[in-house]
């Protein structure tokens, strides 16, 4: 019923690991039973952690998240690892670690920007946050898929993603 997909989104320096496990399924979803205070996140079977695979995962409380399009936070469920102090967070597949937008609304407002050459600033969406969406994708292309890279950001976008990247992702 559910999947899990882990990706290390630790803060360098930290010692702490912390763990994204995206689920599939909606963030609407999860909404619509309480802004995930009511949903019943499934706990990970063990501890996905490299060479650890514990079976001691422990409830660790929740943290809020705005999501684009909801002015209330998200609460999303998060785990321990009883033995090597890993923390797990559930968060919904359709938004990438350290963004509250869904992919598919950053697809299209990139490919939005790249047809027409102006960004859409309906609902909600600043310029500046789509410029620093470019600027990111820009980088990660030039970075990850070569200087040599002559298709086009959309082109770029998959190629990062096929690359198991996260195309607009700004680590600095």
């Amino acid at each position: 019923m559910f999947s899990f997909r882990a990706r290390d989104i630790s803060a360098s320096g930290t010692g702490d690991i912390v763990l994204s496990l995206f689920l599939l399924i909606s963030i609407k979803e999860i909404f619509s039973r309480g802004n995930g205070r009511g949903y019943n996140f499934p706990r990970p079977p063990n501890c996905l952690r490299q060479g650890c695979g514990s079976n001691r995962i422990w409830g660790h409380g929740s943290v809020g998240a705005y999501f684009y399009g909801y002015d209330s936070p998200l609460f999303l469920r998060r785990y321990r690892c009883a033995d090597c102090g890993c923390v797990y967070t559930l968060r919904p597949a359709e938004c990438w670690p350290r963004h509250r937008t869904p992919i598919m609304i950053v697809l299209s407002r990139l490919i939005h920007r790249e047809k027409k050459g102006v960004w859409d600033t309906s609902n909600g969406l600043t310029r500046q946050m789509q410029d620093n969406w470019l600027r990111a994708l820009k980088r990660n292309i030039k970075t990850y898929v070569g200087m040599s890279f002559r298709g086009s950001l959309i082109d770029g976008f998959h190629e990062l993603i096929a690359g198991e990247r996260i195309p607009i992702l700004r680590l600095e």
